[in-house]
């Protein structure tokens, strides 16, 4: 065996080692996203209410984003619970209004000051304001 063989053998080695270990890491990536998702078997009323607004603060790929309710009717003021709203195309500083919502699971997180935060998952009727 010549050395020209024994250098391209251990760099495809080292090559395929590299690849293998990104590929591990992305498996593990998208395992630990799933499980920050737990799903209810079967919708429930989201505290009984017929509609309510939320307030777009972050949003969280194409089909959901972290909004805040309205916590005054009058005034609109968004310092209610925070929850995680599924539809279409939001974007920040939206402002929704959800008919007949429905919680229908839980999403779970790391805020910006490191702490965990568990949030209802709401679907519903939404209309733009």
């Amino acid at each position: 065996m010549n050395k020209k063989s024994f250098f391209i053998g251990m760099l495809s080695g080292v090559v395929l080692t590299i690849v293998a270990l990104v590929v591990i890491a992305f498996v593990r990536q998208k395992n630990n996203e799933d499980d920050a998702i737990q799903r209810l078997e079967k919708p429930v009323s989201y505290e009984n209410k017929k509609i309510t607004s939320f307030k777009v603060f972050q949003v969280l790929g194409e089909d959901a984003a972290l909004a805040m309710e309205s916590s005054d009717k009058e005034y609109k003021w968004f310092y209610g619970n925070t929850v995680v709203l599924v539809g279409k195309d939001f974007y920040s500083d939206q402002v929704v209004t959800m008919k007949n919502p429905q919680r229908t699971g839980t999403y779970s997180y790391t805020n910006n000051s490191g702490m965990p935060m568990t949030v209802p998952i709401i679907e519903g009727e939404i209309t733009s304001n």
